[in-house]
Order: structure tokens, then sequence, then C-alpha cells
């Protein structure tokens, strides 16, 4: 079995929480290297954007096909590979893809270029689904290049040690959907759920409770994911992309930013908005049913807030996974 290998879909008892750190392609990765540096993370994850704004003088948009276009894990510079973690978790896109062949070489090429996990997205900016079309011209869901992966690598066309990832938004799926859309996943292929940040709290623990509900997260590893947020505007920002905008939870949890935004000086706001991010990991750690956490920084600042708690993150990773192989 190689090193890392699922076990019956979920994490063993024994193994080290997951600790991931997302690779911005929009912060310059000077300002990424410090965190990047610390062996408190254990994993990368790259995501699959249009634009890699991170190198100098970074090219247009690539033509599909390219090999500008390539995942970013089969483009990686020296600086990187000598930084990352070894463990590397690509994001394929169906958003990026325009025909089935697209989707086969780019999930090819992930695995090919030494990707331990591809994480299978549909890439729309919103929380309503894209279902692929006919033709070579549609989008592609998840569920859709999780089924394509899972065929892939059992014909040999992806290495048989890749695990096969996808998203879950338990801040909107909690109230509306439940684990519906995750257990259409699993059965697709998925053997990892990455979850966006737990924005809306209520909606999260129902989401979380009826996952566990129904022994789903005993088959599968499930990553929680966490965001650093600067100010009232990023977290407005985040609202809006998972779809929670809306939410009344939520709108109280950003008056609240914006009041302790005016009101504190700056070293006092900053000190408070990187707490958020200790409690926030704090508790993604010690979810003992959990396997682990996604960090998501996306600014400088936020890379810089990251670096800052490192060894604290490593220390609660540490001590999850002592309590991990008690239970």
């Amino acid at each position: 079995m190689m090193p890392g290998a699922i076990v019956s879909g979920a994490m063993s008892a024994k193994q080290a929480a997951r600790v991931f750190l997302e690779r911005s392609p929009y912060v310059s990765w000077a300002k990424q290297l410090p965190a990047f540096r610390h062996p408190a993370f254990t994993g990368v994850v790259h995501p699959d954007l249009p634009i890699w704004a991170g190198e100098p003088n970074p090219p247009p948009e690539p033509a599909p096909g390219s090999h500008a276009s390539l995942p970013r894990i089969a483009r990686l510079a020296k600086t990187e590979t000598e930084a990352l973690p070894e463990f590397h978790v690509q994001t394929i896109s169906g958003a990026r893809c325009g025909s089935i062949k697209d989707v086969k070489e780019r999930i090819a090429a992930a695995s090919d270029a030494g990707a331990s996990a591809i994480l299978m997205v549909t890439g729309d900016s919103g929380p309503t689904k894209v279902l692929p079309r006919k033709g070579t011209t549609g989008r592609f869901d998840s569920v859709r290049l999780l089924k394509e992966a899972a065929a892939m690598r059992a014909r040999g066309e992806v290495h048989e040690d890749v695990h096969l990832a996808c998203v879950a938004n338990p801040s909107l799926e909690g109230s509306a959907h439940g684990p519906g859309r995750l257990r259409a996943k699993l059965e697709a292929g998925a053997e990892m759920v990455v979850t966006q940040p737990a924005l809306i709290q209520s909606n999260h623990r129902a989401w979380w409770d009826a996952v566990k509900a129904e022994r789903l997260h005993l088959e599968l590893e499930v990553i929680f994911g966490v965001t650093h947020f600067n100010n009232v505007r990023s977290l407005r920002f985040w609202h809006g992309l998972c779809g929670v905008e809306d939410d009344a939870e939520g709108a109280e949890e950003a008056r609240v930013w914006e009041e302790y935004e005016r009101t504190m000086d700056a070293e006092t706001f900053a000190f408070w908005r990187d707490e958020r991010l200790d409690l926030a990991t704090s508790a993604a750690l010690a979810d003992v049913d959990g396997d682990g956490v996604h960090l998501m920084p996306v600014t400088e600042e936020g890379y810089a807030g990251v670096a800052r708690l490192a060894d604290t993150i490593q220390a609660l990773a540490s001590a999850r996974s002592d309590r991990k192989a008690h239970v």
C-alpha cells in the first residue's frame, strides 16, 4: 500500500491530521513562502483558476490544450518544489474544460505530474450547479468529473494511489440539501471532501450532524476549510462566493466585524482578526470525526497571519492526532 493511501475510504485512526495550505494564484510567491516553509503544513492545494498572477509578468489566459493551460502541479518552479509539502492536491475545474477531451487530458496531466489527490469542482462562482451539456462546448459538473476520473483510474490512466476529492459547502447545503450532494459525489467516486469555510455556524453543524448520522464520514476523509478574513469586506466576499449573502446569521456576524473594525485601533483589530483564524482552526482540528483542515489565506495579510500562527497550528494538529489515536 502506498504511503498515505486511504483505507476503506476514511482516514485510519493512527494517521496524523492533514493540514493543507492553499497556494494562491493572486499573491506573490515571496509572500506565501514563509508559511509554506513551516513544517505544520502537510499538503498544498493548487486551485484551478484562469490566470496565475503570482508569477512575474503573467501571460494572458492560455489557450486550451497548450502547455500553459496544464494544471499548476505540472508547471511548478524549482523554488516551489523545494518548499512545498510532498502531498499535492490539484484542483480540476469543469468550468475550464471545453470538452471531454479536455477533462481527460487535464486529469491525466495532474496524475502524471505527481498529484497526491485530484480535487474535482464544477468551477461555478455561485451555488447553482451547472450540469454538463452535450457536445464539446459544455460545462462539466464535479460529479461527472469524479466519474470520469474514477473510470480513468480503473483503466490505469490515473495512478492507483491518487485520491479522488470533491468540495462541499455546508453553510449552504446544511439548510437546503443536507448531505445529498455529498452522497452523490461519494457514489461517483469521491474519497475525500474538502469543505468551504463554516460561514453560517448553524448550517455547518446541521450538515455535519447529518453527514455523521448517515455515517458518510466513515467512507471518505473530511477536511474542514478555514479562511482568513482581513476585514468585513473580505467576510462579505466569502458570503457571496458561498451563496449565503442573504443569511440572517451571516448578516449579524458582518455587523459585528464592521463595528469592531470601526471602533478598534489597527493593532487590536489585527489581533482579534487573527484570533478568529486560530479559533476556527482549533475547532476544525478538535473534531476527532474529521480528518484535518484546509487553510485558505487568499491575501498577503492572510498568509502573514497563517505564518504567525503556524506553531500553534502544528501543536493543535499534533494534539488532535493523539486524541484520534485513542478514540
